[in-house]
């Protein structure tokens, strides 16, 4: 039975716009029509014929004056309801997603398109003549104040972010374009996009840099949106208009990561022990989920997820086993509101795992780091190939001649690359590779990762000089290039997916300034600590007699060993390097200097340079007090995260004084409260 345009109002309303929340994309293509409409023997034919009905095609330039009715009418109203013209929007929508080549037009014919939407089965004249119409006279205009009209209410109405553009470029068919760019799969996977840029929800970049992060990050094997985003993506006219969509979806974005089946998503990982020679799912604990999940991959049973705090991965004992297939083909588990999966892979990296004791896989290849490497029996050659051209020396193929543990995979261990040109050079000679993965994680956007960092509660970017962060920079699939400015310096550089060590570059302490392709992104390096106060728990645990690790009441025996309960009793503190003294003030007035031990020799080995050195502190010490120059800085031993004294009196000598008789502690104590809190 046909629809009327009134049926169809009220159909798309309730789809589209009805208790809608989150951005709204209008996007009705011919796959949408028919979700809308199941049993629909031809949904999109059975649209055209309520629009044609609703207006009056021999009118010419005002063939849409039935509807212009109705619409001022609603202008005039209350506007509780959406325009009273969806569906002839919805006709132009569909148009826009027709927008394919052939020989009756080239892409960018659009009124070609929405003529032939609107007539679908009419002879080529009248089409040519509603096309004309639709352009040269004009006709169209009425629909653009339509759009305007939709997008207004939407924006007023509270009903969810309006993602409808107009276009300078493209005049007044931006707006039926912008709705077409979108489809609701590529929707869903954008929300991964947005994760990969790190940006918290709110605080979304500009246009540009969401495009040009997207130029990379599509690059990806598992990152693949529709034919109609890639086209709009690469034209030059509608990349502008498609960037507008994106930030406001950017925007809107409510940090949730969704697969393509709309749900949230809980990313799996492969787990492989290679002492146990065992396999298993690592099911990954997303932010703020219940404590119990329940899914199962189709036609197979229930498995239980259950989080346990303080780790990273749901505890199960009824998960699926890992099998080859499984790997190659991915997996996927579906409950109400959640769905786990794993994406194929013919190639897995695994990196050792903490909470485990064996190896989880990864996103990709992470440089410098030590690797487990599961990879199809078809492939094995050729990465046997890269691995001589390009991995540093170590690696070995794990024997898997009696019990198989991944059949139709093979095992490499101590995979490590530490060349990125060797590395590229060695994928450009066999491309196969990185199209099934084989090379570092593909990054959206220029971050900063690793680093000494240093007083992490006042700033997330300060760093010890000498221990400055490295920038990875997105690669360019093309160039594999980026230009890199650093502090107002520019320079062209190889964009491999490998850590650029700005500690090469960076002479000095003191703020600097990153520019990696037009992102700007900054750090201060520093010569110390600017944050006197001890790290948070330091001295709050401790192993008592029985070898159990414990949160200490007081002072532990002892920090980092077992002991005996025959010890005497002392504690651990640990005390700032580079000061001109550092004491211990007693009971009594008795004093301890303590004289700085050398660096670490495992350390200096290492280049590395530790900012603290352990004191041995004895029963009756009250006080840690350190010079450097004229200022002293005081910490009470029994409250080692209170409030660090900044005193420019001679502390030793106040201290003996303060305890030779009552008058002298109550000049201590007025020191101490006069004092200001170190800086």
């Amino acid at each position: 039975m046909a629809r009327s345009f009134e049926d169809w109002q009220r159909l798309l309303a309730d789809a589209y716009f009805v208790g809608h929340a989150g951005p709204t994309i209008f996007f009705v293509g011919d796959d949408e029509l028919v979700r809308l409409c199941p049993g629909t023997r031809d949904a999109a034919a059975d649209l055209a014929r309520a629009v044609e009905a609703s207006i009056s095609l021999r009118s010419g330039r005002t063939m849409f004056r039935p509807l212009l009715h109705g619409y001022q009418r609603w202008l005039r109203s209350g506007r509780e309801s959406p325009p009273p013209v969806l569906p002839l929007l919805a006709i132009t929508v569909l148009a826009a997603t027709r927008m394919h080549s052939d020989s009756q037009a080239r892409a960018t014919n659009y009124y070609l398109r929405l003529a032939q939407a609107i007539l679908p089965n009419a002879a080529e004249a009248s089409v040519t003549s509603l096309r004309d119409d639709l352009r040269e006279g004009g006709a169209y205009l009425d629909i653009v104040e339509m759009w305007k009209g939709l997008d207004e209410w939407i924006r007023s109405k509270g009903t969810g972010a309006s993602t409808i553009r107009g276009d300078y470029r493209l005049g007044r068919i931006g707006y039926a374009l912008s709705q077409a760019l979108v489809r609701t799969q590529d929707r869903i996977l954008l929300t991964r996009f947005f994760n990969a840029l790190g940006y918290p929800p709110g605080d979304a970049p500009d246009a540009a840099v969401i495009v040009r992060a997207l130029d990379v990050w599509t690059a990806g094997p598992h990152n693949k949106p529709s034919e109609t985003f890639r086209r709009a993506l690469l034209d030059s006219d509608l990349r502008p208009l498609l960037a507008e969509v994106l930030l406001t979806l950017a925007q809107s974005w409510d940090g949730q990561v969704l697969t393509s089946d709309g749900k949230r998503r809980i990313a799996v990982h492969l787990g492989l022990d290679i002492e146990a020679w065992t396999a298993k799912w690592l099911f990954a604990v997303p932010a703020d989920t219940p404590g119990t999940i329940q899914c199962s991959p189709p036609g197979g049973q229930l498995t239980t997820l259950r989080a346990i705090e303080g780790r990273d991965y749901y505890s199960s004992n009824d998960a699926p086993e890992v099998s080859a297939e499984t790997v190659r083909s991915g997996l996927r588990l579906r409950g109400e509101a959640y769905t786990a999966e794993f994406p194929p892979s013919p190639v897995v990296f695994l990196t050792p795992d903490p909470q485990t004791g064996g190896w989880s896989s990864t996103a990709g290849l992470v440089p410098y780091e030590d690797h487990l490497v599961a990879i199809a029996s078809e492939y094995v050659h050729d990465f046997q190939e890269v691995l001589r051209e390009a991995a540093a020396e170590g690696w070995s193929l794990i024997p898997q001649r009696g019990s198989v543990l991944l059949p139709g995979f093979a095992l490499f261990r101590d995979v490590r690359f530490v060349n990125g040109s060797a590395l590229h050079a060695a994928l450009s000679r066999l491309p196969t590779l990185r199209r099934i993965g084989v090379s570092p994680e593909i990054i959206p956007r220029a971050r900063l990762v690793g680093g000494l960092p240093l007083a992490t509660r006042l700033s997330r970017s300060c760093y010890l000089v000498g221990g400055e962060p490295d920038l990875l920079v997105p690669a360019d699939p093309q160039l594999g290039k980026a230009i890199v400015g650093l502090d107002g310096l520019h320079e062209k550089l190889q964009a491999n997916g490998f850590p650029l060590e700005l500690r090469r570059f960076v002479g000095e302490a003191g703020y600097h300034e990153i520019d990696a392709d037009g992102q700007r992104l900054e750090f201060t390096s520093v010569e110390e600590d600017p944050d006197p106060s001890l790290p948070p728990g330091v001295g709050s645990i401790g192993w008592d007699a029985e070898g159990r690790l414990v949160r200490s009441g007081g002072r532990p025996l002892v920090c980092g060993a077992l002991v005996g309960m025959d010890t005497t009793e002392s504690a651990v503190v640990l005390a700032r390097r580079g000061r001109d003294e550092t004491w211990l003030l007693c009971d009594g007035g008795a004093t301890q200097q303590i004289k700085e031990p050398p660096n670490s020799a495992l350390l200096s080995l290492m280049n590395l340079h530790s900012p603290w050195f352990e004191v041995l502190v004895q029963p009756g010490a009250l006080w840690l007090a350190q010079r450097r120059g004229d200022a002293w800085i005081l910490c009470a031993l029994d409250d080692m995260n209170g409030i660090n004294y900044q005193l420019s009196v001679d502390v030793v000598a106040a201290w003996k004084r303060a305890c030779a008789d009552a008058n002298g502690m109550s000049l201590w104590r007025a020191q101490l409260a006069l004092a200001g809190a170190a800086a």
